[in-house]
């Protein structure tokens, strides 16, 4: 097991160097697809014989595209070891620095000895103790790196490191950051899965409905005319549609208008650039990469987008290129949303309840929708500083947003709260 004396010994750049050692020979491998794309044959090659080497052909690309992906996977995991031993080191310098300072020792086995035990200070005890409790802090963090790197290398030496579907070698070049979240590649929508309280067409209307409607397009068309809310009327209108079909929602517009959707869309901009700069940590200086999606926080703060959007999903790709110490990385944010109501919630500005019109949907008179935005940018900073955000810009004033005559206002819609809606 590894002690406090293993830590001290431990060297950040033999790791380092066998990464790059690693990332050589699966750069000769990659160097491999034109063979690969040119080695079959003769081009009327037919018959038994062609089928066979076409089998063990496409047997070699795909070993070739998981060697590719194991080695990728190796060179990160030596690469996070190698950057969380400088830590440890660094760690295991000052913790020294403190002790000689205070006339303490700290044993190869982490003990601490008191080079002074016949001094009358009482807080030499509790400097003691807080010596041995930050040294097996210290072991403990040690130990979790040491497992880390021993399952990545184990998981690559079993085979069970996955190649992500790729085609061909590059494709299986594949880079995930420690937390899994993101990883070099083309965009991947994640699969987003949204609750439905209100089954659609399953109950009989009753003339009560009718009422019922009249009063809620009553709110609709007098709020158009206003030009209130334009988003939320619009995405209430395609509800009453009953088409089912999909809407997009402009997500440029929503960031300049809301403080709650700028402050989502600037954390996930600030996660995938340290997810980038993670990634560059490994060797990667020109790559694509893709995230998973997570429930965009805080919640929208006007009541358009809180109507219109609600609660939604978040995730981000893009394209990421380092010159010198610059970094600049094409970002496209995406949110994913379900338009519909949840049973027994409300509606957080008006307080009506989401049971009336989830009622519609029952009936089969107004059906629930998935819902789309994207917003692409380009940001740029200096390598090892990730940016906060998209813009310095003033923060939205959270107003009331107003549209045209020709767009479509407020609508009593449905708060539709983080939680409910999850990516799987």
């Amino acid at each position: 097991m590894t002690g406090y004396a293993e830590v001290r010994a431990w060297n950040p750049d033999a790791l380092e160097e066998v990464a790059r050692s690693v990332r050589g020979q699966k750069d000769q491998v990659l160097g491999l697809q034109d063979e690969l794309d040119l080695s079959f044959g003769p081009l009327f090659w037919h018959g038994s014989s062609a089928d066979g080497a076409r089998g063990a052909l496409a047997g070699l690309r795909d070993r070739a595209e998981h060697v590719v992906a194991e080695a990728a996977h190796v060179q990160k995991a030596l690469q996070d070891a190698a950057d969380a031993v400088a830590d440890l080191r660094r760690r295991v310098e000052e913790l020294e620095a403190v002790a000689q300072a205070n006339w303490f020792t700290i044993n190869p086995d982490g003990s601490v000895r008191d080079n002074d035990p016949g001094t009358a200070d009482p807080s030499r005890a509790a400097t003691a103790r807080t010596l041995a409790d930050q040294v097996g802090h210290l072991v403990a963090d040690a130990q979790e790196v040491d497992a880390r790197l021993a399952e990545a290398l184990s998981s690559a030496a079993a085979g069970e490191v996955g190649d992500h579907g790729a085609t061909n070698l590059a494709d299986a070049d594949i880079t995930s950051t420690a937390d899994g979240k993101y990883h070099t590649g083309p965009p991947e929508k994640p699969h987003v899965e949204f609750d439905e309280d209100f089954a659609y067409d399953s109950k009989d209307p009753e003339l009560a409905d009718q009422a019922a409607k009249l009063k809620w397009l009553t709110q609709l068309r007098g709020a158009q005319a206003l030009g209130l809310m334009p988003d939320a009327t619009a995405m209430y209108e395609h509800y009453w549609d009953n088409t089912g079909a999909p809407k997009e929602w402009d997500y440029e517009k929503a960031y300049g208008e809301d403080s709650g959707i700028r402050k989502g869309v600037d954390a996930e901009v600030t996660r995938a650039a340290r997810a980038a700069e993670e990634i560059i940590r490994s060797g990667r200086t020109d790559f694509a990469m893709t995230g998973a999606a997570s429930g965009a926080s805080p919640y929208p703060q006007t009541e358009n987008w809180q109507k219109a959007v609600g609660g939604y999903q978040i995730w981000s790709h893009g394209n990421v290129k380092v010159e010198g110490n610059k970094v600049t990385m094409d970002i496209t944010v995406e949110g994913e949303d379900r338009y519909n109501f949840n049973r027994d919630d409300a509606d957080i500005a008006t307080g009506a309840p989401d049971n009336d019109n989830g009622r519609f949907t029952e009936i089969g008179w107004a059906r629930p929708f998935d819902t789309h935005g994207s917003m692409t940018r380009t940001v740029t900073w200096e390598l090892g500083h990730p940016p906060a955000g998209l813009t310095n810009d003033a923060t939205p004033d959270d107003g009331t947003v107003r549209g045209t005559d020709r767009d479509r206002g407020p609508t009593p819609d449905n708060p539709r709260e983080p939680e409910r809606n999850r990516a799987r």
